[in-house]
């Protein structure tokens, strides 16, 4: 079995030789059969006008003596034929002999010629009207000399062409096979973890896309590497410095005789870091649910005031420890929408709690909540410490926090897993912020239309 490119295409190419060759030599040897039928008859059309006029001109004792020297010298063999002659010239073949009915045709219609072909023998006959007496002239000729010569051309022609097709396509075989060598490198490469490897091909064809599309694909493996590194990263950072102060503290604890306050207070500690970590294992399992292919959401339509005023009823102790007043602006009646309403109640969770953390105290909370056409859109601003631009474009990936958020507690997590959630039942999250005024969060979302069911006309007969 042919495994390499060269080995095929060579062989794809050979295979397409050899048949159009055969194709175009079937149809070109019967075009040729029938030229040089056409030729021959044409040839030999005169060469028996002629004799009529050698016969026509010769006297009887004469004639059969310049007719046998005309045969040799012509290289031509004919048969001559009326009522009282009959005579043969040369080596007539009888394969391609008139007929008798062919004969007495001919006699009867004067002028009239026939033409007979078996194999490379050609014989033409026709009939003349000579000083009064109808003569039948028939001659033969062998064409396989003109055959030979046209096989032999066209055998020739085949060879020059496989010579030269074959190195055309070792030069356009090398175009198509060497990028394709160089992608199985880089591919290898790739496999062995090296995400910086490229190919590079210029053009707009095939083999162009397929090494961009490689290079795409090698660039988006890079940066899911350096993500993975950097989420190892973050992840023992997270981790550690709650381990670190549980592990100290439970030594001071085990260690140490200490007053019962003190004791108390290392034992809160202990407590936190270990809430703390939970807190995050949870969270970090939950954005893994998210983000898996299979994630399913259970729809429902259901009351997002009622959900909201649920969700603030929770972070109201939250809210007083800081001193911080949250208030909630909503149109009269009722606004229905339809969701996964355990996911959505902890995206209105993550953000206001996200807003108390970063709103120093005596601030000021607001969700507002105002229909837009056929949507609804859900502010949640704070008067908090805000953010850059910069931090802007980067508070959806995980575990990332600026520096002026490190003081405060938090894992990262809550926005990406906002960010997953929004993104899954298809609403707009947009993010407004300056820097020492505050933040706006922005959720867009479709109002639930309830959808009337049709109704059917009885019939009574």
């Amino acid at each position: 079995m042919i495994k390499s490119v060269y080995g095929k295409l060579f062989l794809g190419f050979v295979a397409t030789i050899v048949i159009s060759f055969m194709i175009t030599g079937m149809f070109a040897f019967h075009q040729s059969k029938a030229d040089t039928t056409t030729l021959a008859s044409g040839e030999l059309g005169k060469s028996s006008e002629h004799i009529s006029d050698l016969v026509e001109r010769i006297s009887k004792d004469d004639l059969y003596k310049i007719l046998s020297d005309y045969s040799q010298t012509s290289e031509l063999n004919f048969d001559l034929r009326s009522d009282r002659l009959k005579m043969s010239y040369g080596h007539f073949d009888r394969n391609v002999k008139l007929s008798e009915k062919q004969v007495s045709y001919l006699q009867s219609h004067v002028g009239k010629s026939i033409t007979n072909m078996v194999g490379t023998k050609i014989a033409y006959a026709k009939s003349f009207n000579i000083n009064n007496r109808v003569y039948v002239i028939c001659v033969q000729k062998d064409s396989s000399d003109t055959q030979k010569t046209y096989l032999t051309s066209y055998i020739l022609a085949g060879i020059i062409l496989f010579i030269a097709g074959s190195l055309i396509f070792l030069v356009v075989s090398d175009f198509i096979v060497k990028p394709i060598s160089e992608l199985t490198k880089a591919t290898n490469e790739l496999g062995k973890g090296n995400y910086n490897v490229r190919v590079n091909y210029a053009g707009d064809d095939e083999i162009a896309k397929l090494n961009n599309a490689f290079n795409q694909m090698a660039i988006q493996l890079a940066k899911q590497e350096e993500t993975r590194q950097q989420f190892i990263s973050d992840v023992s950072h997270e981790f550690q410095t709650p381990l670190t102060a549980i592990g100290g503290f439970a030594n001071i604890l085990m260690t140490e005789n200490l007053p019962d306050d003190q004791r108390k207070k290392y034992a809160e500690i202990i407590l936190s870091n270990s809430k703390r970590l939970s807190t995050l294992s949870k969270n970090m399992l939950q954005l893994a649910t998210l983000e898996g292919d299979d994630t399913k959401l259970d729809k429902s339509s259901y009351s997002l005031i009622a959900q909201l005023n649920r969700v603030i009823e929770t972070q109201d102790y939250s809210a007083l420890l800081k001193d911080i007043e949250i208030e909630f602006i909503k149109p009269r009646g009722d606004l229905m929408v339809e969701a996964d309403e355990s996911r959505m109640e902890q995206v209105w969770t993550n953000l206001i709690n996200n807003a108390i953390k970063y709103t120093k105290e005596h601030g000021v909370i607001t969700v507002e909540v105002k229909k837009s056409g056929s949507n609804v859109i859900v502010n949640i601003q704070d008067t908090g410490i805000g953010m850059s631009k910069e931090t802007i474009s980067h508070i959806f990936e995980r575990f990332y926090r600026d520096d002026k958020s490190r003081a405060i507690e938090g894992n990262g997590l809550g926005l990406a897993i906002v960010a997953r959630i929004i993104s899954l039942h298809g609403f707009t999250l947009d993010v407004q912020s300056q820097e020492d005024v505050g933040s706006i969060f922005s959720v867009k979302m479709p109002l639930y239309v309830k959808r009337l069911a049709p109704r059917f006309n009885e019939k009574k007969e």
